[in-house]
């Protein structure tokens, strides 16, 4: 494999997932982060530090709010960026998603969103699910929820960005793969949309911690459900038909029931963030087209708005 230079923007729980896929796949990251570790990798304090330094791949994972500044920060840079996965979701807000579309145009950036998701194998059986019953698909059941507290339990979930919506928390943004999978499944002819986003519960923050979308696909509904609250882990989609075929895929178990018989797939969310950086990385590229596009990305946003 040839050598390829990656420079990694924020290392929090994410990021240091990123990193550890990297050094799996022999990559020895350049991250910029104020809190190093042991980890074998080259840390900067500061992105001014880089220099010269001329970089094949930009990954930027810091805090959803930053990402258009991160961005700008990297096209100060000597040697600008042209291969960019930007951490979903884009950015906090439709207006600066936009602005990242514009720049990535202007400068002819290769952008994606980081949804992984995408990259479960349960989804190649979903799609031909959805080809072979389209016409009698009458109810989408979508959902996803944990406890915050539970979600990083080494951390202080109340000084997470997750917990502030200012910094690009709320679990709409945090759970917006369920916004990405769904129009990437059934696209964006929607005809209508409910929308509902609250803070509901003791949580300790200023976000929102339940969210509730319904989109209209003329003779099919998608119902969308997200939270911060729910104990134990939930995370599936359901799909049922008029003519009693239905299908319910458990992200959590990684267990597929179709047909009345229930498959434990082989993959799981792990190789799912692997698979998207091979993507990513151009190491796979029969699983490039599975990347989330800049346009995608931006129209979860625009999804968002009320």
């Amino acid at each position: 494999m040839e050598t390829k230079k990656v420079l990694l923007i924020g290392y929090g729980s994410i990021g240091k997932r990123h990193s550890m896929n990297l050094m799996e796949l022999k990559i020895k990251p350049y991250i910029v982060t104020k809190y190093p570790d042991n980890l074998n990798a080259v840390f900067l304090k500061d992105i001014n530090e880089i220099k010269n330094e001329k970089f094949d791949y930009y990954i930027i994972a810091s805090p959803t709010a930053r990402h258009l500044d991160d961005l700008k920060k990297c096209l100060a840079l000597p040697n600008k960026p042209k291969n960019i996965l930007i951490e979903k979701p884009l950015e906090s807000l439709y207006l600066k998603g936009k602005e990242i579309k514009n720049i990535a145009e202007e400068y002819s950036l290769n952008i994606f969103t980081a949804y992984n998701l995408r990259f479960l194998d349960a989804f190649n059986i979903i799609s031909e699910f959805i080809k072979k019953q389209r016409n009698r698909i009458r109810i989408v059941e979508v959902t996803a929820g944990q406890d915050l507290k539970e979600w990083r339990p080494s951390n202080d979930y109340m000084q997470s960005y997750s917990a502030h919506r200012g910094q690009g928390g709320g679990v709409d943004l945090d759970l917006s793969h369920e916004i990405d999978y769904t129009l990437w499944l059934f696209g964006n002819d929607f005809k209508d949309k409910i929308l509902y986003r609250n803070k509901i519960s003791d949580l300790k923050i200023d976000s929102p911690d339940v969210f509730k979308l319904v989109l209209d696909y003329h003779r099919f509904i998608v119902d969308i459900t997200l939270d911060y609250i729910r104990k134990p882990k939930e995370r599936y989609i359901k799909i049922i038909c008029e003519n009693e075929e239905k299908l319910y895929y458990d992200f959590v178990t990684n267990t597929l029931e179709l047909d009345g018989k229930a498959t434990t797939l082989t993959d799981n969310t792990d190789q799912s963030y692997k698979k998207m950086l091979k993507a990513f990385l151009d190491i796979d590229e029969k699983n490039k087209s599975k990347l989330c596009s800049i346009e995608e990305g931006l129209n979860i946003l625009k999804v968002l708005e009320m």
